[in-house]
């Protein structure tokens, strides 16, 4: 059995490896851990991407020297946003890993292992064996050491994102983009060069300490230069960034933050009338307007975990068309079942292009969607996850729901408010989301559901 000072056993969560720097992960665990990737699914080239993180330079380092020492070449791509990782993996069909926490705070790292074209690995489809591998501490020896090759792919990956765009047509468009000091810093250049938009930057300067804003744009408190900048200047709208570039959220011209679900309904419904009877996905966590959306656009609706690596097995088994869930992540079938900002962002253009055609702002475009008050999700650390999700299930039960459904955590709805909680994916924590027409109620139950969770959160 190896002998590792990090316990890095905390940092495989189900859907990735994800823990704090250096205590939880560090150099020793992820060379062992590189070492593993390759003998389990005996690799003969692997990707290598990072982050802009304080630790990715150093992990970075361990894990391209994990692979070349168990004989496998090393593909090393750079300091990318995630989707690029996901986008080599899926053309040039190899496993690789992307070496980022995310939108996690900046004590973490972690590592998004994919088998070729972008499947994302799970503790049940792979990262289990990887870890095994790590615990018994003995590795095969290869007969001579890999190679470190370098590869810029952002031209490719620049030509596949807008192969079928004309750009006139976003002529005269101003957008507030607050990049939050991140790895979109390296993406919207690529569109910049190529699209008549003009992007106003905010914290464009790649910065692991997150020094200006955390690093989740879906939360409000992560807004507020955005919003000021929205308030001062006219822009069409504003967009922010998450700290590996693979989630995105939407302010409008008024610095209002719009729901993640209004922008999946609003593309959803753009990509049905192409493909009507298209299979979308969707998570307990999401909005209600977005899974009424798809009924009334004539597609079928699925139900995912929530998580990206859930998310896109759902989307492979069922071939759907499209995904999208509360944090900001939007999935594509035709980007290799992963998220992609870039596209989503194209996506909103062109919906916006023709609203502005009518005279509408993009306030109005979106506001058919605006039925619903839905709260900012709430994540409560706990001693022991599934035993205080049981007793929580047992207190929503109580309150006497008109419908349950025990699906990823449990969904509950009171008729006048519905919600959902889970298990965190990422963390030692429960996360919880309320829903209503008023948002009163919303606010209310979560408050209500948040006190009786911490009241047992150390049980």
């Amino acid at each position: 059995m190896s002998e590792l000072t990090a316990d890095f056993h905390r940092a495989f969560k189900d859907a990735d490896i994800r823990g704090i720097y250096p205590k939880e992960l560090d150099e020793e665990v992820v060379y062992f851990i590189a070492r593993a990737f390759v003998d389990e699914f005996i690799l003969k080239k692997v990707l290598v991407a990072r982050d802009m993180r304080l630790s990715s330079p150093a992990l970075h380092e361990a894990f391209v020297r994990g692979v070349a020492d168990a004989g496998a070449t090393v593909i090393d791509i750079g300091m990318v946003h995630t989707p690029l990782l996901y986008f080599a993996s899926g053309t040039l069909k190899l496993p690789g890993v992307m070496i980022t926490a995310s939108h996690s705070p900046r004590e973490y790292n972690g590592l998004k292992l994919v088998f070729s074209e972008a499947v994302p690995l799970t503790e049940k489809h792979g990262l289990a064996l990887v870890r095994k591998r790590v615990d018994k501490g003995t590795f095969i020896e290869p007969k001579k050491r890999g190679l470190v090759v370098e590869k810029d792919l952002r031209p490719s990956y620049q030509r596949f994102i807008l192969k079928n765009v004309k750009p006139a047509k976003y002529e005269g468009i101003h957008i507030a983009t607050d990049i939050g000091n991140g790895m979109a810093s390296v993406m919207v250049p690529l569109l910049q060069e190529k699209l008549p938009v003009t992007f106003d930057l905010l914290f464009p300067e790649l910065d692991g300490r997150f020094s200006n804003r955390g690093s989740d744009p879906t939360l409000l408190k992560n807004q507020i230069a955005l919003r000021r900048q929205l308030k001062a200047l006219q822009y069409d709208f504003g967009v922010a960034f998450d700290g590996d570039g693979d989630r995105v959220a939407f302010l409008d011209e008024n610095g209002r933050y719009i729901n993640s679900a209004i922008i999946g309904a609003l593309i959803a419904q753009r990509l049905l009338k192409k493909n009507p009877g298209a299979k979308i996905v969707y998570t307990n966590l999401t909005s209600r307007i977005f899974e009424e959306t798809i009924r009334t656009a004539k597609g079928k609706p699925v139900i995912a975990r929530v998580g990206h690596a859930f998310i896109k097995e759902t989307m492979r088994k069922k071939e759907a068309l499209f995904g999208a869930e509360h944090s900001g992540h939007f999935y594509y079938q035709d980007y290799f079942y992963t998220d992609s900002v870039a596209i989503t962002l194209l996506h909103v253009l062109d919906a916006y292009v023709e609203a502005r055609k009518l005279g509408q702002t993009f306030s109005q475009m979106v506001k058919p969607y605006l039925k619903y008050y839905q709260t900012e999700d709430v994540i409560v650390s706990v001693h022991d996850r599934e035993k205080v999700m049981k007793k929580t299930e047992a207190f929503l039960l109580s309150l006497k729901p008109q419908a349950v459904k025990l699906f990823d955590g449990v969904a509950v709805d009171y008729g006048d408010v519905w919600g959902s909680v889970k298990i965190s994916v990422t963390e030692y924590a429960l996360k919880m989301m309320f829903e209503s027409t008023h948002r009163s109620a919303a606010e209310e139950m979560q408050k209500k559901v948040v006190k009786h969770v911490q009241s047992i959160a150390h049980d």
